[in-house]
């Protein structure tokens, strides 16, 4: 019976076939941060003028509203391959939607403040102008420790899974992907605390991209992993997916 039960693309188990109410929580959570998003856009234009000032913050919006995405994924693959409801777990979920919460606005601010930068003032609502060193120093130390706790947390949870993997019945396939997971979330969170030591170096004009392009870094790491990960997995006896 174990091998007809359905599994991810990954190749897990899907041991959570229906959304718990821990589950159902953190959904309802995340929804409430994207709405939070929502409102931080400001008031409705009243002219085209105005409209299409606003347009130019869509790019910011669309950044910060992935990155929420993103996250709510991934808590859900996590809860639909482990099925964990343990105290342990349950306190790292509701830890993980106070976060999200916490950093919806600085989220935002953030992400405009990058493109805006990036672009000359194009992509933004508010003149570059407005933007002191503080304000980027500020900015870059509140999403590197928001995104940075946020991937502990993910960390944690993959750890979790791990120390019960006897008990849930993983496979050596699961194992092996779990633990690749918890190096991904690593290998991220790396790439924060390089922003963070960024931010605290007396950076001037345009040496502030540098904090922002440390999470270019993101790019070559996952597919440098996904790439080691798909090397590793003839040891399981299965082929990627």
């Amino acid at each position: 019976m174990i091998g007809e039960m359905r599994r991810d693309e990954a190749g897990f188990r899907i041991r959570a076939e229906q959304p718990t109410r821990v589950e159902g929580f953190v959904d309802a959570a995340f929804a409430f941060a994207v709405t939070l998003l929502v409102v931080s856009v400001g008031r409705v234009p009243e002219s085209v003028a105005e409209l299409l000032q606003a347009m130019r913050g869509v790019p910011a919006f669309a950044f910060s509203f992935l990155l929420i995405v993103r996250f709510w994924w991934a808590h859900r693959l996590w809860s639909r391959r482990f099925a964990l409801e343990d105290s342990y777990s349950v306190k790292l979920s509701l830890a993980l939607v106070f976060v999200i919460l916490i950093y919806v606005y600085p989220l935002r601010m953030t992400a405009q403040m990058v493109l805006a930068s990036w672009s000359g003032g194009f992509l933004s609502e508010r003149p570059i102008g407005s933007f002191g060193d503080s304000d980027f120093r500020d900015l870059y130390l509140i999403f590197a420790v928001g995104y940075g706790v946020v991937l502990g947390i993910f960390m944690l949870l993959h750890k979790h899974a791990l120390r019960c993997a006897d008990a849930i019945g993983l496979s050596p396939l699961e194992r092996l992907r779990t633990r690749f997971n918890l190096l991904r979330n690593g290998a991220f969170l790396g790439t924060a605390l390089l922003s963070l030591l960024l931010s605290l170096l007396p950076l001037q004009g345009g040496q502030w991209a540098l904090p922002g392009l440390a999470y270019v870094l993101i790019s070559p790491l996952s597919f440098g992993i996904r790439h080691w990960e798909r090397r590793r997995l003839p040891a399981t006896g299965l082929r990627a997916t």
